[in-house]
């Protein structure tokens, strides 16, 4: 879906993978020739890395304002100390798109499905998991705010089949696009 979304920017010379984790994603990208560029940042250093990662401190990008093409996050926002200041800077950042891949819930039983598979999934990585999913889209209005509009969204998001595709409906990924000051799209 991810690389999908990319392929449908028309192209992306530089990226950024916030939330990086191991740096696999970015380098997947790149070498599929989607992404000409792609710098990975997160706030720790995994043990083993596929591409090395810029450390930060989790609150600001070192980036300067709209110096990046595309900022982009899978499953990481909600690991965020603040996930919505965690976009704002994304939006700061980003000079045309934003893609999320994560999580979102409606109900008390969905949020507490969310908290068990990510203990379960980013335990052995000493990932915390502090819970802070999105009710329904919420995050979608920081973004809106910040002068982004949602250009696709998939949800439910097929990532898992089996017993797990059970969850699916808590997985969406969306490309935004950053809309000109008069509220034009900014690629016209």
């Amino acid at each position: 879906m991810l690389r999908s979304l990319i392929a449908s920017t028309g192209g992306v010379a530089t990226a950024l993978d916030v939330g990086a984790g191991d740096g696999w994603m970015a380098r997947s990208l790149m070498a599929a020739g989607l992404l000409a560029k792609c710098t990975p940042v997160d706030v720790t250093r995994r043990k083993h890395v596929v591409l090395e990662p810029l450390l930060y401190d989790g609150e600001r990008l070192p980036f300067d304002d709209l110096s990046i093409e595309l900022c982009y996050a899978v499953d990481a926002v909600h690991h965020a100390a603040d996930p919505l200041r965690m976009l704002r800077d994304m939006a700061r950042v980003s000079r045309r798109f934003i893609i999320l891949k994560d999580h979102l819930y409606e109900s008390a039983a969905g949020a507490w499905v969310l908290r068990i598979l990510d203990e379960i999934g980013n335990r052995r990585f000493s990932i915390g998991s502090p819970g802070h999913y999105q009710r329904g889209f919420a995050w979608f209005d920081v973004l809106r705010t910040a002068g982004f509009e949602a250009r696709t969204v998939i949800h439910p998001a097929r990532c898992h089949a089996g017993l797990l595709g059970l969850t699916n409906r808590l997985q969406f990924v969306a490309l935004f696009e950053r809309c000109g000051i008069d509220g034009s799209d900014a690629s016209h």
